[in-house]
This record gives C-alpha cells, sequence and structure tokens, in this order.
C-alpha cells in the first residue's frame, strides 16, 4: 500500500482506542527500522483529533558509556541489558502516564552525544494525550505491560545493513567496520531480543517497512 494509506490506517487504529489515561503507543524495531520516521509522520494525522500528541524517544534514555560498553563495544548481550536505563525511564515517562500517575512527565534524561545526564523540566500532558514512544527493545518484560498499542516495524536484516551503510558510511566508517559493528552487537542483540521477548506475539500492528514508499501491515490484532 501506499504509505499514505499505511498511516492512515494506522492513525484510525491508535484514535480507536479509548482510555482514561494518555494512550501509550510503542513503536517497537530493530535498528534502521524506521521507527522515529514513523513516529515523525504519525503527528500530522493524528493531529487532525485535536488531541495533543506527545514524541518520546528511548534515545533520550541511555546510559553512560562505561555501562553500555563495560562487556565490551562488540558485545552483543551489552547491547540488550545495558544500553537504557529502564528504571529512569519508567519512573519519569511511562509510571506518571499511566493509571493513577500524575501525568508530569520528562521526556529527556540523557544526552547521548555528551555522554552526560540531562536536567529537563517536567512536561504535565493531557489525560487524553497520545504519546508516541520509540526504540529498540520495547517489549522487554519490564516495559511491554505499559503499551496501550504495540506497533513493530519490520524489515530484513539485509535492508538494516543496507540502511546501516547508508547512515554510517558519511561518519568516517568503513564497509567493513559497520558490517562487523551491526553484525556483532546490533543485530546480536536484537536476536537476544527476538529469542526472549518475541515482539512479534506482542504487536498489534506489524509494519512490513523494507520499502519506505509501499509498507505495508502485515498483521494486525484486535486493539480492545
Amino acid at each position: 500500500m501506499l504509505r499514505s494509506q499505511m498511516l492512515e490506517e494506522v492513525s484510525k487504529i491508535i484514535l480507536s482506542k479509548k482510555a482514561d489515561h494518555p494512550i501509550r503507543v510503542a513503536i517497537d524495531g530493530i535498528d534502521t527500522a524506521g521507527k522515529t520516521k514513523l513516529s515523525k509522520e504519525l503527528v500530522f494525522p493524528l493531529r487532525r483529533s485535536k488531541r495533543q500528541i506527545v514524541q518520546v524517544s528511548l534515545d533520550n534514555f541511555h546510559n553512560p558509556t562505561q555501562v553500555r560498553y563495560r562487556r565490551g563495544k562488540d558485545s552483543a548481550e551489552g547491547y540488550y541489558y545495558d544500553s537504557f536505563n529502564y528504571p529512569v525511564f519508567i519512573e519519569n515517562v511511562l509510571d506518571p502516564a499511566s493509571p493513577g500517575g500524575n501525568r508530569k512527565i520528562k521526556k529527556v534524561m540523557f544526552n547521548l552525544i555528551s555522554n552526560s545526564a540531562v536536567s529537563s523540566e517536567f512536561e504535565t500532558i493531557d489525560e487524553n494525550a497520545i504519546i508516541l514512544f520509540d526504540g529498540i527493545f520495547l517489549m522487554r518484560p519490564e516495559l511491554v505491560g505499559y503499551w496501550d498499542i504495540k506497533i513493530l516495524v519490520d524489515i530484513t536484516l539485509e535492508t538494516a545493513m543496507n540502511r546501516a551503510y547508508d547512515r554510517e558510511l558519511p561518519n568516517g566508517l568503513s564497509f567493513q567496520e559497520i558490517y562487523m559493528l551491526y553484525e556483532k552487537r546490533y543485530f546480536g542483540g536484537q536476536k537476544i531480543y527476538f529469542e526472549r521477548c518475541n515482539p512479534f506475539k506482542h504487536a498489534h500492528i506489524v509494519i512490513d517497512n523494507n520499502d519506505f514508499k509501499n509498507p505495508n501491515i502485515k498483521f494486525q490484532s484486535i486493539v480492545a
């Protein structure tokens, strides 16, 4: 289907969800799948509802480098277990946005470039807000119960590697360096995640995003 059609369909599903708290939408997928792009694209059709649309990226809740790389820079286990500070993410975003929460959240707690914590202000979100969360590993056991709608952006490893080259070559890495980094650490960590958490089982919507211009909703379960 055309990308515009996919965005309209996904938006309708999100807007159909009824709750007395902010709707929490997880946009999960492997590296380079197009999670952040999808989150940004959904803002426009969702805003037609006149509801507050909030974007939160798990990238703003990384651990510092000494934690992320304590098992080695090419460690798949390190990527899966040590990349993010989940307790801080839960305390500052997920719990406040959950039923009974005060709806006061902090969207940024860490700056990856400066490798330092960020002191950000609380933002109070509307009771009927829609929060779009993009990131990897969002259906881990400690997170999966928070989501009202779970989207998995699916691509093949071949597509992911080709996009990795496009992303990393301008940063000065060679083809070999990119291949080794993604094959060992990133794809290795994703293998652990898929084997242990099976995000396909949890997802309400699976989007085949191998072709950006012509994605397809491969699977859709009922969003109660």
